[in-house]
C-alpha cells in the first residue's frame, strides 16, 4: 500500500500495524529508522550477509528479537579499498570476539566462531544446488565446497536435466570449434598473452571468445532454441577495457551478436546465471594474478573464481593464458579438470 506525501500519520501508523512483513535494503531501513519506534519487529531475515560489513548491521540487528544471516563466506566479500594488512586489528579484546580484521562481515566473524566453539546449532549450509548441472557442480563441490555441493533429489519435477548428457542436433557442415561445444560442457582453450596494448586488453581471447558465441548462437539456432540476452550467454572478464573489446568483436563476428550476449565483470555477476558463461581471463602478465585471485582467509578458496564458475548451468568455457594460469593451484586443478 502506497504511503504517499499526503498520507496522514494516523493512517501511516493504521498501514504499518496492517502489514506484517516488510521488504527493504538495508540502506533505506537504516535511513527510515522512525518505522522501529511504530513497530516492534520480531526477526531480521539479512540476504547476502555476507557481503555487509558489520559496522552497517550494528545498529540495525538490536531493534529486532533476533536474527538470520544468510550468504556465503565462499563468494565475493563487501568492496573495501584498505589492503589487510591495514584494516588488520591490534586489540586483543575484540580478537577474543573473532575480528580479527575490519574487513571481514558480521557474518563471516559469527560463522567462524561457532564453527570454532562447536556451536552445530547456530549454523548451516544450504547443500542442495538446482543451478549447475552436475558435471560443472563438481569441481566447485570438491575444491570450494569440501564436498558438500549436491544436486538438487532427481525425484523433483523437470529437475533430471542436471544429470543429462548433452543431445544436440548439428548443422550441415559443422565447424570443428562447434562440434567441441556440442560435445563437451566444460572446455578451456589456451591464448597466447597480449603484449601489443595495455595489459588490461586481449584482443587474441577477445576474438575466440566472439567466435565461441557465434557457434552457439548457430548451435541453438539448429536445434530451435531461443538465444535471450538475459538468459543464455554470458560473458565474464575482469577488466572494462576487455569488455570493450569483447563486444567490438562481437560486432565484428556478426551483426547484433553483441546485444544478444551479457559481458561483464565477475563482481556484477554474483547472484546471476547463464545456459552458457564464457570467461576471458585476460592475464597477460604474472603479476596480474594478483588482482584475478581473491582468497578468502583459509587461502584455499579463490572468491571470484567460485563465483565465475557457479554462474554457468548448461556449459562453461574458460579462455586464458594456460602457462600464466598454471602459476595458481586453484587454476592449475581447474585447467587439468577441463582438459
Amino acid at each position: 500500500e502506497k504511503i504517499g506525501r499526503d498520507t496522514t500519520f494516523g493512517k501511516i501508523i493504521e498501514i504499518v500495524e496492517q502489514h506484517r512483513v516488510f521488504v527493504s535494503t538495508i540502506a533505506s531501513i537504516t535511513s527510515q529508522s522512525s518505522i522501529f519506534r511504530l513497530k516492534r519487529f520480531d526477526t531480521a531475515l539479512i540476504d547476502e550477509a555476507s557481503q555487509v560489513l558489520e559496522p552497517v548491521l550494528m545498529g540495525l540487528l538490536p531493534q529486532f528479537r533476533r536474527f538470520v544471516l544468510i550468504g556465503d563466506d565462499k563468494q565475493l566479500p563487501a568492496v573495501v579499498a584498505q589492503p589487510k594488512d591495514v584494516s588488520r586489528i591490534e586489540d586483543e579484546d575484540l580478537k577474543a570476539i573473532g575480528l580479527y580484521n575490519r574487513r571481514n562481515s558480521l557474518f563471516e566473524r559469527l560463522l567462524a566462531r561457532s564453527r570454532a566453539e562447536n556451536w552445530h546449532w547456530s549454523f548451516d549450509m544450504l547443500s542442495h544446488q538446482g543451478r549447475m548441472h552436475a558435471e560443472i557442480c563438481a569441481f566447485p563441490s570438491e575444491h570450494f565446497y569440501e564436498g558438500k555441493l549436491q544436486l538438487l533429489p532427481q525425484d523433483v519435477v523437470g529437475n533430471r536435466w542436471q544429470v543429462r548428457p548433452l543431445q544436440y542436433k548439428l548443422p550441415p557442415a559443422p565447424s570443428e570449434l562447434m562440434q567441441r561445444l556440442s560435445r563437451q560442457r566444460m572446455i578451456f582453450f589456451d591464448t597466447p598473452a597480449d603484449l601489443s596494448q595495455n595489459n588490461k586488453v586481449n584482443i587474441h581471447e577477445a576474438r575466440l571468445v566472439a567466435e565461441i558465441a557465434a557457434s552457439f548462437a548457430d548451435l541453438y539456432d539448429a536445434n530451435g532454441m531461443d538465444l535471450l540476452p538475459t538468459e543464455s550467454i554470458g560473458i565474464i572478464t575482469p577488466y572494462r577495457a576487455q569488455i570493450a573489446q569483447i563486444r567490438y568483436a562481437l560486432q565484428q563476428q556478426r551483426a547484433g551478436l553483441a546485444e544478444l550476449c551479457t559481458i561483464d565483470t565477475v563482481e556484477r555477476y554474483q547472484g546471476g546465471a547463464r545456459e552458457v558463461i564464457i570467461i576471458s581471463l585476460c592475464l597477460n602478465t604474472a603479476h596480474q594474478l594478483e588482482t584475478l585471485v581473491s582468497l578468502d582467509d583459509t587461502e584455499r578458496v579463490d572468491r571470484k573464481l567460485n563465483v565465475a564458475l557457479t554462474r554457468a548451468r548448461q556449459h562453461l568455457v574458460l579462455v586464458g593464458n594456460k602457462e600464466l594460469l598454471r602459476q595458481d593451484a586453484r587454476y592449475a586443478a581447474l585447467i587439468d579438470t577441463m582438459q
